[in-house]
């Protein structure tokens, strides 16, 4: 019976696979929209009926998904120095959900995990009912009623703040013994060694002028006549997708002018930065909490490799936080006080050691102190804030305005740039939007460090306390928008969840 059932279900997978690809390339006029189809029902299928395998497929796709789109699939082709997207990119961008939401809709339709996490964050209920509520009526009233943004920049506003709110549950049913928290935690070090293992390679083909930089390329002929200046903008000080090279996306390599902005594996320098700064907590916390030898010196593989490519990518926020990120975790997390002031001294010699006799990371300092001196982050900060007050309202101008990935809804002139949080929040939700916000992250805070604090197995609390420590840091941090970006996005919450499971597997241990 188990077996007919398994054959049925296979036929009728099959068979849907194949009509929607069909489908799906008679819509979109694209080849390449039917291969997403090819993936797209097998993966929710997979997903819902193993939601583990699909949030594992989750964490592998999200920094490498891009490169498939990018860098192999072809999701758009230049024409001169611009870029047009093929019609299947918007499918692409989407393709993560096939893994998150089944993945979440089994969780809930055949196990018991909300039921056994819901008395555990009842106060964590109430804030992102407050936050669903007021984002909703951001969404009717502003977007819906007063026209600003309309549906679809609102839709994607709103999948923004409250779209991943559930992988909490999702991180709370992954971690199911104690052997899945090192299970996700060797899988995040290997997908950080592989990635920045590719960076230095799309950095060296960089550097040795196999791919070509912004110079060469600024008038390479493209598809339409040199002739035709109009599809011809100068590249040469800007990140564009034409620079893309082996992995990843948009990037900028100008030696000539000391200009280097690399997306690794990511869309996008930015996002490549950002995945950077997460993974200094993944690596230095899984490092030292590994038991197996090998898995350690993986993770100190994985280390180097995260402050390599913070040094030689060009993004100026991992090279300032990368290093110090380490250093705190070092100062939190070493038990041996006799031993940290030596350890300190060792890491400012290599430091200064590095700094004074490598030319990129010269380079690279260098680059971030005319950028802080050009634009001091805090007088930055201050003067995004400034720019809000006069425009703050109590549900804020549109969910979506300030996101950058309603821009294909809305255009480039329908979106604000905000790169500050904390005003993109107030400038979309309003007042009463943001005070929810907040108290949606104060409350996972607290609840978070109260699951590390009651941790007592030295190696699982010492893992525990890294991500705390990247949840009060994301929670709080006032620049750009990282909650708003993948792969942060997707771990902040995961994470949050993951905590929350930790005492009461160690509970069950030593029961």
């Amino acid at each position: 019976m188990m077996k007919e059932k398994n054959i049925f279900l296979i036929s009728i997978t099959v068979g849907a696979t194949l009509v929607l690809s069909l489908i799906l390339a008679f819509v979109f006029k694209d080849a390449k929209a039917a291969l997403w189809g090819l993936l797209f029902i097998p993966a929710i299928v997979v997903s819902f009926r193993s939601p583990r395998l699909g949030l594992l497929a989750l964490l592998i796709y999200l920094p490498l998904g891009n490169t498939l789109a990018f860098s192999l699939v072809k999701v758009y082709k230049v024409v001169g120095n611009m870029i047009k997207f093929n019609g299947s990119y918007p499918l692409f961008k989407l393709a993560k959900d096939a893994f998150y939401f089944p993945a979440l809709a089994g969780i809930l339709y055949k196990n018991s995990s909300w039921g056994d996490l819901r008395p555990k964050i009842k106060h964590l209920t109430i804030a992102v009912g407050f936050l669903a509520l007021s984002s909703l009526l951001t969404f009717f009233i502003v977007n819906l009623l007063q026209g600003r943004g309309g549906f679809s920049v609102g839709f994607i506003g709103l999948k923004t703040i409250l779209g991943y709110l559930p992988l909490i549950l999702c991180g709370y049913y992954l971690i199911q013994k104690i052997e899945d928290v090192w299970i996700v935690n060797r899988l995040l070090i290997t997908l950080v060694v592989i990635c920045c293992g590719l960076t230095l390679i799309q950095y060296v083909l960089l550097s040795q002028g196999i791919c070509p930089d912004n110079e060469v390329l600024n008038k390479t002929k493209a598809l339409v006549d040199l002739s035709r200046t109009k599809f011809y903008p100068s590249i040469i000080d800007k990140v564009t997708l034409k620079a893309q090279c082996f992995v990843g996306g948009s990037l900028l390599y100008n030696p000539a002018k000391n200009l280097i902005r690399l997306s690794g594996t990511f869309s996008d320098p930015w996002q490549w930065g950002w995945f950077l700064i997460s993974s200094s907590f993944i690596t230095y916390g899984g490092s030292f909490s590994e038991s197996r030898r090998g898995w350690r010196v993986l993770g100190w593989v994985a280390m180097a490799g995260v402050l390599i490519c913070a040094i030689i990518s060009g993004q100026r926020i991992a090279l300032l936080l990368v290093p110090l990120i380490y250093i705190v975790l070092l100062v939190i997390t070493e038990t041996r006080r006799n031993l940290l002031g030596i350890k300190l001294a060792l890491i400012a010699l290599l430091g200064i050691s590095l700094a004074t006799g490598v030319g990129a990371v010269q380079n690279s300092i260098a680059s971030l102190i005319d950028r802080w001196n050009y634009s001091p982050p805090l007088q930055f900060m201050l003067g995004q804030l400034h720019w809000v007050t006069n425009r703050l309202s109590l549900f804020g101008n549109g969910l979506g305005v300030a996101t950058s990935g309603a821009r294909q809804f809305a255009g480039e002139e329908g979106t604000r740039l905000i790169e500050t949080y904390y005003v993109k929040l107030l400038y979309e939700i309003g007042i009463v939007g943001f005070i929810a916000f907040m108290s949606v992250v104060t409350v996972i805070t607290i609840l978070t460090f109260k699951a590390y604090r009651s941790i007592k197995d030295p190696a699982l609390r010492l893992w525990g306390l890294c991500l705390w420590v990247f949840i009060l840091f994301i929670s709080y941090n006032p620049y750009y928008y990282p909650l708003a970006v993948e792969p942060v996005s997707v771990y902040y919450w995961l994470f949050a969840g993951i905590l929350l499971k930790l005492p009461e597997l160690e509970e069950e241990t030593q029961s």
